[in-house]
């Protein structure tokens, strides 16, 4: 596997291979490989290392609102219904991606699938956080923590992505997680919270009027209002631990401040703020 794993993880990654259930929930931030670890976990039980071509496995999104409606489920339980051949015990997978995106009504009809699963499937759900999950849905899934690998192991592994220099701020802008680090080190924009981390480069930069401005625009995409905000937090880490090592008090004092704002509003945030409020009281703080 050309991936970099935390042991942990890779422990109960094989033990999920040799003693497969029904479903199975993978948890973590975005950036972190969910989705990779998803599709490993298929390419092993199925047995084959081009997902795309094999007829019973069904990779699944949510819509562009980061939304998975109930027409979602649908689809599954269509595939579902299909019959299955070969000899295998495992012999058809269904991933889903960002499943804490469900709808209560997509979740309702989620939980009957998995209450009668075929017996030749596996379920694989992804999501940020079990929390948005109905309960009776988590208790019908076995779930996958994933950590992050550890600094020494990451360097290791993108040591021909870049130089030392560039592959620790990769790092500590990524916080460590090996997509995002990935997407990063070789500039590849496709990656959502990269596209964050942009903008968010791009907003520390302007004037609070030009931040202000860009406030309605914003305050109206929720999820990527998120993204921004864990993309600002991981600038101000990025910054904090330069200016530290710098010893450049000014700096640390700027990067103390920003990253206060950004937690604030992250707070008020997962408290059902107002989002055009938050964004106008942090871009008039930054």
């Amino acid at each position: 596997m050309n991936v970099v794993i935390h042991d942990t993880t890779a422990k109960y990654l094989g033990d999920f291979i040799k003693h497969p259930h029904h479903a199975l929930l993978v948890i973590g931030p975005d950036g972190i490989g969910k989705t990779t670890l998803a599709q490993i976990i298929a390419g092993q039980l199925l047995g084959t290392h081009q997902l795309e071509h094999y007829p019973y496995y069904l990779f699944l999104q949510p819509a562009e609102t980061g939304t998975v409606s109930i027409e979602t489920v649908r689809t599954m339980q269509k595939f579902l219904q299909l019959k299955t051949t070969g000899k295998g015990t495992i012999r058809r997978i269904i991933c889903l991606e960002h499943a804490d995106g469900l709808t209560q009504e997509a979740q309702n009809a989620l939980l009957k699938l998995l209450e009668e699963p075929p017996a030749d499937t596996v379920i694989i759900l992804t999501a940020q956080s079990k929390r948005r999950l109905l309960p009776t849905i988590l208790s019908r899934v076995h779930m996958l923590q994933v950590h992050a690998p550890l600094q020494p192991n990451l360097e290791t592994f993108f040591a021909q992505s870049g130089t030392p220099d560039e592959i620790r701020k990769a790092y500590f802008l990524s916080g460590g997680l090996p997509g995002l680090m990935a997407s990063i080190l070789t500039e590849n924009q496709d990656h959502p919270l990269l596209a964050q981390v942009t903008t968010a480069k791009e907003l520390l930069q302007k004037s609070a009027f030009e931040r202000l401005v860009m406030v309605d625009t914003l305050a109206k995409q929720k999820s990527g209002l998120l993204q921004l905000l864990e993309a600002l937090a991981r600038i101000a880490a990025s910054g904090l631990n330069q200016a530290s090592a710098s010893q450049d008090h000014k700096a640390l004092k700027r990067w103390h401040g920003i990253q206060k704002e950004v937690f604030a509003a992250q707070e008020a945030l997962s408290k059902s703020a107002n989002p055009k409020l938050l964004l106008t009281h942090m871009f008039l703080h930054l």
